[in-house]
């Protein structure tokens, strides 16, 4: 089957055991686009199994859900891009085209439903904006305690109130949320 001129072949899965299934018997896909809402994929296990298997395949969570949290979760299990299902067709083609040719999409957090955070993601204090970025730029706690002058377990805080504001539970996590919410400029 093609889809609209975009890929000559597509394979449908009804849930996300069967998407699963798919992924590990095609290893040649170029993309896997999973929907939120599929059955089998709560708590994004689905997206968090195929990212651990199959490290550079593009995984994109097409969906309804226009929550930011949600958005969030994805990015932190894995995924390539994030698309709203209020895209219009043109929109999606793109950003699927963009995700096949090796980019992310992921939508700016402002055009996210953010359940009352601010447009550009969670409001951090000064000193957890600065503490962010340092960890962007790959500082340990240690080190941004001397950096800062601060006593290690006042970082370790800032550190835990950042995961907990991002929605983070890893450095990792909560420096891609960072870029992706505008909290950290891209360098």
């Amino acid at each position: 089957m093609q889809a609209r001129g975009f890929a000559d072949t597509v394979i449908e899965a009804a849930d996300g055991a069967a998407a699963h299934a798919m992924s590990r018997d095609h290893g040649d896909l170029d993309l896997v686009v999973l929907d939120l809402y599929m059955p089998g994929m709560e708590h994004f296990a689905v997206l968090r199994e195929l990212r651990a298997e199959q490290p550079d395949l593009a995984i994109v969570v097409l969906t309804a859900s226009e929550k930011l949290h949600d958005m969030r979760s994805a990015i932190e299990a894995g995924a390539t891009g994030y698309i709203p299902k209020s895209f219009s067709i043109t929109e999606i083609l793109s950003a699927l085209q963009s995700i096949v040719n090796g980019e992310e999409f992921f939508p700016t957090a402002g055009t996210m439903d953010n359940g009352g955070e601010s447009a550009g993601g969670p409001a951090l204090s000064p000193r957890q904006s600065e503490v962010l970025g340092l960890i962007a730029r790959g500082y340990s706690n240690k080190e941004i305690a001397r950096k800062l002058d601060t006593a290690l377990p006042t970082i370790k805080n800032h550190v835990a109130n950042i995961f907990e504001k991002l929605g983070a539970s890893n450095r990792v996590a909560a420096v891609n949320i960072g870029r992706r919410s505008g909290l950290i400029p891209d360098e």
